[in-house]
């Protein structure tokens, strides 16, 4: 069968979500998935993995690696232009990409889809629908982003057009139904599910300090907090970005540091979850309770003080961090408080 399909992934999130489109649309045959791969080795490994699944679904994956030099991005962007540039239908997988961006200059396909890449997806679709320029909230402010705007401006007009629609288990806001198809999961579910349930708790790494959302130490003692009310027994899925010296001291406090070799989707998927879940806001907050339908495990909100935030953070990331909170603490995404737990603050 021909492949008619071209899809740009970057991260580990985006080739699942990618895998989940396929399946909803039985395309995986027709796709061929390029991996514009990153440099940073815990989501090299973890993308790795994802392939194996997507060689399984019969999905080609092409891999490059334009993080390695100046001439390996140039020449990344000649080979994959030429790609994209006859594609009939293009899969996105993070529209903030410069990379992505600059490779939409020579697109013109039918279709386009944008896959979930976590929580970027809901400023994606809030910048859009408001007109702002396409900018990732946790950015700080660079001359290299305004290098870049003149790239932001034209991959902006390229994601309003009618042919582009959005794949998205987020609740976004803003865009007309038309433009927008949900899904639950169902690939990963019928995959992998469903997971076996152990006492205990199981808490959800996070990056904001790595992106300098969060100061480390602050968050470090939260973390230690939540160890000591929870009798120091439970596991920690780290975050693929967070640092080796962090989990080191979180190992400290007793809980079992694990590092997903998959996206935290599938690793609670094919494996045990513990009856109660602890987070701090994250997509998994959106992510999970699809995935986790009908499993005995409820998910906690932990939340996060102004104390613990950095200088850097401006009033557009407190407003889509407060946004992210209280979709969380929704009934539908929420069970009962976790014992004790209720605050980090």
């Amino acid at each position: 069968m021909s492949t008619d399909t071209v899809a740009l992934v970057e991260s580990p999130a985006q080739l699942l979500h990618l895998l989940e489109w396929a399946h909803v649309e039985q395309a995986a045959e027709r796709t061929v998935a390029v991996v514009l791969a990153p440099v940073e080795e815990t989501s090299l490994a973890q993308l790795r993995q994802m392939a194996t699944y997507a060689d399984e679904e019969n999905m080609a994956v092409e891999w490059h690696y334009p993080r390695a030099s100046t001439a390996a991005r140039l020449r990344t962007l000649q080979q994959v232009s030429r790609r994209v540039a006859k594609a009939r239908r293009l899969v996105i997988g993070d529209p903030f990409s410069g990379m992505i961006q600059a490779l939409l200059l020579a697109a013109n396909p039918h279709e386009a889809v944008v896959v979930d890449d976590g929580t970027a997806t809901l400023e994606f679709a809030a910048q859009l629908s408001s007109g702002e320029p396409l900018r990732r909230w946790d950015a700080p402010p660079s001359v290299l982003e305004v290098a870049r705007a003149p790239l932001a401006r034209q991959a902006r007009k390229f994601f309003a057009s009618e042919r582009v629609r959005l794949f998205t288990v987020m609740p976004v806001a803003g865009m007309p139904p038309s433009k927008v198809r949900e899904h639950s999961y169902n690939w990963t579910r019928r995959r992998f599910g469903p997971p076996r349930v152990v006492p205990g708790v199981d808490v959800v790494g996070s990056s904001l300090a790595e992106s300098g959302v969060v100061d480390t130490a602050a968050y470090l003692d939260s973390i230690a907090k939540l160890a000591a009310r929870c009798g120091g027994q439970g596991r920690y899925f780290a975050h693929r970005k967070e640092a080796a010296e962090k989990l080191a001291q979180i190992a400290t406090t007793g809980l079992q540091v694990v590092r997903p070799e998959v996206p935290l989707e599938i690793e609670l998927s094919r494996g045990s979850v513990a009856a109660k879940l602890a987070s701090f806001p994250s997509s998994v907050g959106y992510t999970l309770p699809l995935v986790l339908a009908g499993v005995a495990t409820t998910i906690e909100l932990q939340p996060v003080p102004v104390g613990m935030l950095t200088s850097r953070v401006g009033p557009a990331a407190k407003r889509f961090l407060e946004r992210i909170g209280a979709d969380m603490r929704d009934a539908s995404m929420v069970a009962a408080p976790l014992a004790g737990v209720s605050s980090l603050g």
